[in-house]
């Protein structure tokens, strides 16, 4: 491992150990320092903890030519397992993929598979090889507050306020491109200095343009829907 693979592997540890000091909010669930004592034991946050480290380090190693920025955790993925766009069904997808072993963790004691959201299914049917690096204009899932939990869009404060750890993101791994899924992740990345194109969020009805924003960006060409300032061959 040389000096520069070494130095984005303390870095790594550093965007852990700074998420994990964020506070998190009563609809604001901090995936990496909160559990959810319904579903999972005190040592959870440490098991997403370590997830996100191990995912980011192998990523690191081998190096990545895209980022995929999408808006925040669901109630289903990252929240449970601390790694963006990956509920419990795609660990072993992604650690094969990645070439780790053991394979990541499940932080949850349930043991029956959990819903895959129609936007996981659809982002993961869009994955190319290589992967791109997953990550989320908010790290943390924001909801609204009242059982059962459902999935709110994060405020522009909350944006804000996640937007440095973004920043380090982009300087440790050096994207070449972003790809924005939807309008949240737009105004995420607005003024990264990086070429970033929007796509069709696939909730609610944006599968269809979803997927084809996505093999326009695959094929370094601009979805027809996207503004001109924001999507660059």
């Amino acid at each position: 491992m040389d000096g520069s693979t070494t130095s984005g592997r303390h870095s790594v540890d550093a965007i852990v150990e700074r998420l994990a000091a964020l506070p998190g909010k009563a609809n604001l669930f901090n995936p990496y320092a909160g559990f959810d004592a319904e579903i999972e034991d005190a040592d959870a946050p440490v098991t997403r903890r370590r997830n996100l480290q191990r995912y980011l380090a192998a990523l690191a190693d081998r190096g990545v030519r895209d980022l995929w920025l999408g808006e925040a955790p669901s109630r289903f993925g990252a929240r449970r397992t601390g790694v963006p766009f990956t509920g419990d069904r795609r660990l072993a997808d992604l650690s094969e993929r990645l070439g780790l072993d053991p394979p990541l963790a499940r932080a949850t004691r349930e043991t029956l598979p959990t819903p895959e959201s129609g936007t996981s299914l659809e982002i993961w049917n869009a994955i190319p090889d290589p992967l791109p690096l997953f990550w989320n204009a908010v790290l943390f899932h924001p909801h609204r507050g009242v059982l059962p939990l459902r999935n709110r869009t994060p405020t522009w404060t909350e944006i804000a306020e996640h937007r440095k750890v973004l920043e380090i993101i982009v300087a440790i791994f050096a994207p070449r491109r972003i790809l924005c899924i939807g309008r949240v992740a737009q105004r995420a990345a607005d003024g990264l200095g990086i070429p970033a194109t929007y796509v069709r969020h696939p909730a609610q009805g944006g599968a269809v343009r979803f997927r084809a924003g996505v093999a326009a960006f695959l094929n370094d060409r601009p979805p027809a829907d996207a503004p001109p300032s924001l999507s660059r061959p």
